[in-house]
């Protein structure tokens, strides 16, 4: 049985003030996809990212998506102030509303530290923030936008700033996420794609989009030419 899109793109114009970024972009984002988004700076990824979350309306065209959609969000910095007394446990709670209650219950603390625990993290749960590695902190950022349970987990260049075993870490943890939800992630890292991704959405003023994981010659004139 064919799944319906959690999101569809069609033929849309997407930009600021105007100005056109990316035009005639049509995406189609299925419940089991984990789709790289590659191409150079300023080509329009975080434009198509900022339609997928509905931060922007699009100029023209039309974008039509599941009802209810839960989203998750990791940017690639967060503008934390390292210096705030928020502990690690705190940080991931904060990505789920409580409701009419104004302290998590039982079960929603359990549901953190079991994020926390699938990332490895779950000894850190009590310390502050602002102690951990970039690495260490972009993965409980990773665990706040996991707390909403999404269906589609969108990320945004997720190991910038990181190092090469904080990379491994984050990539590790991809597998098991997309078991439960579709995965889109922005990545300079053309060498890591096969290793998570399905397909690959190509960005650059236009969309193009394969089914394949392989970096073709193809996709590296769409990307330079």
């Amino acid at each position: 049985m064919e799944h319906s899109p959690l999101i569809s793109l069609r033929h849309v114009d997407a930009g600021y003030e105007g100005r056109v970024i990316v035009s005639d972009a049509s995406l189609d984002i299925f419940p089991d996809d984990v789709i790289a988004v590659i191409g150079p700076n300023g080509g329009g990824k975080t434009t198509i990212l900022r339609i997928l979350l509905n931060i922007i309306k699009p100029m023209a065209g039309s974008v039509y998506r599941l009802d209810g959609l839960k989203i998750g969000y990791l940017p690639q910095v967060n503008d934390v102030d390292l210096s705030f007394p928020i502990s690690v446990i705190d940080v991931v709670l904060s990505g789920q509303l409580y409701g009419n209650r104004l302290f998590p219950s039982k079960e929603t603390r359990e549901r953190a530290m079991a994020l926390l625990s699938f990332a490895q993290l779950e000894k850190y749960a009590n310390m502050q923030i602002g102690e951990l590695s970039g690495g260490q902190r972009q993965r409980v950022f990773l665990c706040r936008a996991l707390m909403g349970q999404p269906q589609l987990l969108v990320l945004d260049e997720p190991v910038t700033y990181m190092d090469k075993v904080a990379e491994t870490n984050l990539y590790r943890l991809l597998p098991e996420l997309a078991k439960q939800m579709a995965i889109v992630l922005v990545s300079h890292d053309i060498g890591a794609i096969p290793s998570f991704a399905k397909s690959i959405a190509c960005v650059n003023r236009s969309l193009h989009y394969h089914e394949s994981n392989k970096i073709s010659d193809e996709i590296l004139n769409e990307l330079y030419i």
